[in-house]
């Protein structure tokens, strides 16, 4: 049985009210983050766990994947204990399990489970944590290499071990983190990987992130893939691509790791970074290639992990710069610098996703290291100051979009027995974004959470625009606090930037979702707009917050004016009226900003609601189109319809959010065709396009390491005009016979 209107209502827009006067008094844990931004002979290089923050993007290189069947046991943790610093707590969790992260503890009688998945999956409640074991070996071919253990998430809070020696922890259940266990793993020996997975119930304290009753499933567990990654000790951490619309500018952190060189020691355990090296794999000198090529999405290698799958067979390098790091440090870490100025390049937008491949290679021939490839587009998303209106190439913009979660129900005889899952295959995503090119989407709001890796991958293929944002839902202004305080809201916004930088399809990053208060939420933003900035720069920053304060100051700080809009629905007597009021209301409040409807959309229990779902639709998207930023005068830049498909959640009484415009098994609602009637979106068509990038001519500055490219750039436009100036009048004196420029000439 469907919950009644009134509750839904009831638990939908009040939960959010209720929640901070019943939370727990608060006990922040002193847990500190893990990620910092160190300076770098004057460059940032944001590091963890020891080494700079690497690219998660998969490589063509020597890769093992630990996803598959783990030994797994379920148990109840002492939250309290596992959000206390580790220079405190670590003896206690060691011992409180049993030796559970020893290489010699008897694991036969657990269960398996699935990497990536989920201790507690739909319609399982309990939101538990447990511990994970695996056993693996790699081959000798590893000797003398650096080896780096990658996870795409864990929630909420992991601690690592590696045959026995703890190596670290990471607090946040949606962004990776990774360690170097070079030292750790045996060669040709068994070696054990344990981890400790904390998932505390939301509403039980509010030092997490998110803390309270949030609407989608709280999914704990090893929730995304894990796998060690093989280099050389020169190492191309990671290469940042700052785009332009006349070329891009890459930064890549490079981080040199010493090791024994010489004969191996005796006996069968060898730890890698203990292992002989080639003579000469680290040169004296180091050197980073940059080569850049084109790159053709077809259907045949659209679903490919690495970006080397899409440079064509014949392609050759479009241009290629060479720079060396004198003075680097034999174990130490150098940012190195390189602008590319592009002349005729392909730009990306949804209708005409262009993309380009990067690599970054040690010169050391030695090393047999394939080195860093990356995709990336060029393009710019900017705003208006004049008009406050979206640009997306210098062009004014309205995106046509939905909500979608990382999930896929499976539809049972009756809702309480419905389940579900995170998507891992690429192929159940590739059915939601056809699902969403069909109703004439362009732009995906990835839930509340940053979004899935891989449906990032597809939207920069296939062609659709992002809004990703950190979990800061219904955040209130003692836990605005609290977050901020912690630090953990930044360190997510850090790893999702970093993780995301080379991702032109992420146009947007969210930074709070429906929150409250007015001091606090504007401070918190304000920062968090700075961080994303510092690290990033080439994406807008906004919230959504709530269409019932179309006034709402805290909107300042931040690039965009986002908001979710619910007249007729759970406020307000008309949709078309109260959006229509809330929006006029919404520009006189931020004139210089677009407006994002991020937020629209009614429940679909009964038929009698699937048809009043359709009335929505049309009357409040009636309302935002009207005043489309493609329009003159226009200022609204998105509409997203909440959601493509249902959803489950955590919410009391309800286990299925039936929000979408397509059913569980995949039928179109009647809202659906509204959709495909009145979304404009051009999008998704990338692998049938089959575009080959490709560039007119291709100029390469190399700075030295750490230089500033932006100074360089700002000097070459600086020259470029003047000379154009010196020209120009150049050619006044020669046409006006050295008349002075600027005086009267005679009277006729």
């Amino acid at each position: 049985m469907q919950p009644l209107t009134a509750r839904r209502v009831a638990l939908v827009f009040a939960v959010a009210l209720l929640l901070p006067a019943c939370a727990p008094a608060p006990r922040p844990g002193s847990l500190p983050p893990t990620l910092t931004v160190d300076d770098v002979g004057g460059a940032l290089v944001a590091m963890q766990n020891g080494i700079p923050v690497p690219t998660f993007d998969r490589q063509p290189a020597r890769e093992m994947s630990l996803d598959g069947p783990w030994r797994a046991e379920t148990t109840a943790m002492d939250s309290d204990l596992s959000l206390t610093d580790r220079d405190v707590s670590l003896q206690q969790i060691e011992a409180a399990g049993g030796g559970r992260h020893t290489t010699e503890y008897d694991d036969s009688s657990w269960g398996t489970t699935a990497v990536p998945g989920s201790l507690n999956p739909p319609p399982e409640r309990e939101e538990i944590g447990g511990w994970y074991r695996r056993t693996f070996s790699v081959s000798a071919g590893w000797e003398g290499s650096v080896a780096t253990l990658k996870f795409g998430a864990v929630n909420y809070l992991a601690d690592v071990w590696i045959n026995g020696s703890w190596i670290g922890y990471h607090e946040g259940g949606y962004t990776p983190f990774a360690f170097d266990i070079s030292s750790l793993l045996v060669a040709g020996e068994r070696n054990v990987i344990a981890v400790r997975v904390d998932n505390p119930p939301w509403g039980t304290r509010n030092d997490i992130v998110p803390w309270g009753l949030a609407d989608w499933w709280n999914y704990g567990g090893i929730t995304r893939s894990v796998w060690i990654e093989s280099s050389g000790p020169l190492q191309v951490a990671r290469a940042d691509v700052v785009p332009h619309l006349d070329g891009f500018d890459v930064s890549a952190t490079v981080r040199q790791v010493e090791t024994v060189v010489g004969a191996p020691p005796p006996g069968p355990v060898r730890p890698i970074n203990q292992l002989g090296k080639r003579a000469g794999s680290v040169p004296s000198v180091p050197t980073i290639r940059f080569e850049l090529y084109p790159a053709e999405v077809t259907p045949q290698n659209l679903v490919a992990p690495d970006a080397r799958a899409l440079v064509p067979d014949s392609a050759r390098p479009l241009a290629t710069t060479e720079v060396s790091i004198d003075g680097f440090d034999p174990s130490g870490v150098a940012v190195v610098d390189a602008n590319f100025l592009l002349g005729g390049a392909d730009l990306w937008s949804p209708a005409r996703p262009a993309l380009y491949v990067l690599r970054a290679v040690p010169l050391d021939a030695s090393s047999g290291d394939a080195g860093l490839w990356t995709s990336f587009g060029l393009r710019r998303v900017s705003v208006d100051p004049d008009h406050g209106t979206l640009l997306l190439n210098g062009q004014a913009t309205m995106l046509n979009g939905v909500a979608l979660h990382d999930e896929l129900l499976e539809p049972g005889s009756v809702e309480a027995a419905t389940g579900a899952h995170r998507i891992h295959q690429p192929e159940q995503l590739l059915r939601q974004l056809d699902q969403a090119r069909t109703v004439n989407a362009d732009l995906i709001r990835s839930s509340h959470t940053p979004a899935n890796p891989m449906l990032l991958t597809l939207a920069d293929r296939l062609g659709f625009a992002i809004w990703e944002e950190i979990p800061l839902y219904h955040y209130t202004p003692l836990t605005f606090g609290i977050a901020m305080q912690r630090g953990i809201a930044p360190q997510m916004l850090r790893e999702m930037a970093l993780r995301d930088m080379n991702r032109p399809s992420v146009l947007f990053h969210g930074l709070a979702n429906e929150s409250t208060g007015t001091d606090e939420r504007l401070a918190a933003l304000a920062e968090l707009h700075d961080v994303d900035h510092a690290i990033d720069g080439t994406r807008l920053t906004g919230q959504a917050a709530y269409g019932s304060q179309p006034d709402d100051p805290t909107q300042a700080p931040l690039d965009v004016a986002g908001f979710t809009f619910y007249y007729g629905v759970f406020y307000g007597r008309d949709a078309a009226s109260g959006t229509a009021h809330a929006l006029d209301v919404a520009r006189a409040t931020n004139p210089e900003k677009p407006i994002l409807a991020l937020e629209f959309g009614r429940w679909a229990d009964t038929a009698a609601d699937r048809e009043r779902q359709v009335s929505v639709f049309d009357e409040t998207f009636g309302e935002l189109r009207r005043r489309s930023g493609e329009r003159p005068n226009g200022f609204v830049a998105a509409a997203v319809w909440w959601t493509l498909q249902d959803y489950a959640t955590m919410r009391p009484n309800i286990l299925i959010e039936q929000f979408g415009l397509f059913a569980p098994d995949g039928e179109p609602r009647s809202v659906a065709a509204a959709a495909m009637e009145r979304f404009t979106g051009t999008s998704g068509e990338g692998a049938d396009q089959q575009l080959q990038s490709d560039v007119r001519r291709a100029d390469v500055a190399t700075p030295t390491p750490g230089g500033s490219l932006l100074l360089l750039r700002m000097l070459g436009y600086a020259l470029l005009v003047s000379s154009l100036i010196i020209a120009a009048m150049l050619f006044l004196l020669l046409r006006f016979g050295g008349r002075s420029i600027g005086r009267p000439g005679p009277r006729a």
